[in-house]
């Protein structure tokens, strides 16, 4: 198996979906008010926060080993479904979505091989790539390894009162402000939601995705201006 790449409909990296019945065409990812069932958002999530439970501990002979970004690879695919950008974000009607890596990218052919072929509505999907915080571009999601977390502040600056959709992999980045950050807690994938950072990108998060994370708000700052957590896992969902 090259690069955790399964079988089925639709075609996703790493985590395997459930067939769809005969004569259905795999789907593209409409805006949110079209986007699919929660129940299916949530059995791709489960799949997905056990895969690094394959990690080391699967036998060679009848698991393949998948790596964690591949992982989150599926699970980006899998946000778009779930969240409507502004219309003042594309330059057209027909533009593609474009969705980005700053620095060293993790996921090698991961971003490529996940997004392959798909549509996001009436948009082709672009995989762009930024070498550094000094090339970034317009995009409308924008992945920040680890490795470039310290620079967010720079990347919020640059982008201002438009920023993209920004998913990092960090401690305590959602509430640093980034929208959405993966965790990794007992060898399983989960992801934090900013809600402040959302809003301020105008973007709509389908409660379906909301119910799924774990809710967080800006981190305030103490008086030598360092953050404290924003975290506020016991706020109920919409």
């Amino acid at each position: 198996m090259r690069g955790g790449t399964t079988r089925g409909l639709p075609p996703l990296p790493v985590i395997p979906s459930p067939p769809l019945p005969q004569g259905r065409a795999a789907p593209s990812f409409p805006q949110r008010s079209s986007a699919p069932s929660f129940a299916l958002l949530r059995a791709w999530v489960l799949r997905a926060l056990m895969v690094l439970a394959c990690l080391g501990g699967a036998s060679a002979t009848n698991t393949p080993q998948i790596s964690e970004h591949a992982a989150k690879a599926a699970m980006l695919l899998k946000f778009l479904g779930y969240v409507k950008f502004p219309e003042s974000s594309f330059e057209s009607p027909t533009s593609p979505l474009k969705i980005a890596v700053v620095g060293a990218d993790p996921f090698g052919r991961g971003l490529d091989d996940a997004f392959k072929g798909k549509r996001f509505g009436a948009r082709e999907i672009e995989i762009v790539r930024f070498k550094s915080v000094s090339e970034l571009e317009r995009c409308h999601v924008l992945f920040v390894p680890e490795a470039e977390a310290a620079r967010l502040d720079r990347i919020l600056e640059f982008y201002g009162r438009r920023p993209p959709l920004i998913v990092g992999e960090s401690k305590d980045f959602a509430a640093a402000g980034a929208s959405i950050n993966f965790t990794i807690n007992d060898k399983k994938i989960g992801f934090e939601i900013n809600t402040d950072a959302a809003k301020r990108a105008e973007l709509e998060l389908s409660s379906q995705l909301l119910k799924l994370a774990k809710i967080v708000k800006d981190a305030k700052r103490d008086g030598d201006g360092r953050s404290e957590s924003g975290e506020d896992a016991d706020e109920e969902q919409p």
